[in-house]
């Protein structure tokens, strides 16, 4: 070891020392940070056992830097700065308005950072500010001794922890954010096993020195979850530019989780390649259908003979996703004793649809919209959809569109990076449809 992992020390301290003077609008989220700069001190420590070069002096002073960074960190953890909502509105604002305007000394400040290439966003830790402008700590593509230049181009990725705060917003304007089995992704696509029941297999053995047969477990399938890049359009006015930065950060925020919670839920339930295929959609669901082509006919047996496509052990994490126009309709719905099978929700319990917990969902087709042959309801485990998040939201002054050229107006882009798979659908989600107006179709 020698003196590339000295400099490999030297840049991950001093990326620790970056976004530190930020604040907090919940504890949770100050956990969950502080969480992670241990981890990386941890393994600085484990990386500074491994030099070998004479330098000690310097190493020493390293461990020195490392010791008093973990005693910072612990009083930091203890005591989170918190971040009045008020604050982080205005900081965001502040950071919008500066990457409007080209202010990079202030973005710098702000821990924002600007986006170097399109494919693969740049790491926030691998970029510096410095007297000549923005540094590139970690190399470009292409470009071995990084850039210096102090004109980046016009997109910026926003500061982490804000981040954070904009997407624990957005999960409440979603019905699935908080339901799904969520998986950071560090590049493109990821490869995820996935099982058959009874993938491990067990044995008796009965007898000294009995063969063990057949133990070999069924290899687990690989199915590739994939991201790609949505981006949103906020159209900009002139007032913006002014002192009115809260205002700013209030309006991006709104404009943002409003438009991504419900492409969240349409990517997770609706959604037919474009680019993703969600739960009513998928291939290998189980179809049930109702006793008539009319929403009308639905009866209480139907959501009895659903449930029961759905093997038990499954059936127990399983919930009804429906819009609020069905459920009004379902209320009204009594089983063959003459007792409604809807029961209202009450005080830390969730609402129930014949013995199973419901969420009602705006997106799926409502009661005056589903006509013959038509799926309106799916019962799942939500865990059984895959969510892949990769870090960042970049946004940049956009003014390349139509209304540009005709009409002078501006843009304000955002773009994230996501990506939704539903794994192992067969036998393990159902869809509640309408007969076919022919009186066939629907199956089982």
């Amino acid at each position: 070891m020698g003196n590339e992992e000295l400099e490999a020390v030297k840049k991950e301290l001093a990326a620790m020392k970056k976004i530190e003077l930020t604040g907090f609008t919940n504890t949770e989220n100050a956990t969950a940070y502080f969480q992670n700069k241990e981890l990386i001190l941890e393994g600085i420590v484990k990386a500074l056992e491994t030099i070998t070069v004479q330098e000690t002096s310097e190493v020493e002073a390293l461990k020195s830097t490392v010791k008093s960074l973990r005693d910072e960190l612990k009083n930091k953890a203890a005591y989170p700065k918190e971040l009045s909502r008020r604050e982080l509105l205005y900081s965001l604002g502040k950071g919008i308005a500066a990457a409007w305007a080209g202010n990079y000394k202030t973005l710098a400040e702000l821990s924002f950072s600007p986006n170097l290439k399109a494919d693969n966003w740049t790491n926030p830790r691998d970029v510096t500010w410095g007297e000549r402008g923005w540094k590139v700590d970690k190399a470009a593509l292409g470009d071995p001794m990084g850039s210096m230049g102090a004109t980046t181009g016009e997109q910026f990725l926003i500061n982490p922890i804000y981040e954070t705060e904009i997407m624990t917003d957005a999960a409440k304007k979603s019905v699935m954010m908080n339901l799904v089995r969520h998986r950071p992704m560090m590049g493109p696509s990821i490869f995820l096993p996935t099982r058959d029941r009874g993938g491990v297999q067990l044995h008796w053995l009965t007898a000294y020195g009995q063969q063990i047969t057949g133990s070999k477990p069924k290899g687990a399938e690989r199915v590739e979850l994939k991201a790609y890049t949505l981006a949103g359009y906020i159209p900009w006015y002139d007032e913006f530019e002014e002192d009115v930065f809260i205002d700013l950060g209030a309006m991006f925020v709104d404009e943002f989780i409003e438009v991504y919670g419900a492409e969240f839920d349409r990517q997770c339930l609706l959604a037919d390649d474009d680019p993703f295929t969600g739960a009513m959609a998928a291939s290998g669901v189980t179809e049930v259908a109702i006793q008539g082509a009319s929403i009308n006919a639905l009866t209480w047996k139907d959501f009895r003979d659903a449930v029961l496509k759905v093997p038990a052990e499954e059936r127990q994490q399983c919930a009804w996703f429906v819009n609020e126009t069905v459920l009004a309709h379902v209320t009204n719905i009594e089983d063959a004793n003459g007792r409604p099978i809807w029961r209202g929700p009450t005080e830390a319990m969730p609402g129930k649809l014949d013995l199973y917990p419901y969420h009602e969902v705006s997106i799926l087709p409502q009661m005056a919209d589903i006509g013959p042959n038509e799926i309106f309801a799916v019962f799942m485990n939500p865990k059984r959809i895959q969510h892949g998040n990769r870090k960042g939201i970049e946004i940049k002054k956009f003014d390349a569109t139509t209304e540009s050229m005709e009409y002078g107006e501006l843009f304000l882009r955002f773009r994230k990076r996501d990506g939704f798979l539903v794994a192992r659908p067969d036998k393990n989600i159902v869809v509640l449809k309408t007969k076919a107006a022919s009186g066939g179709g629907g199956g089982s």
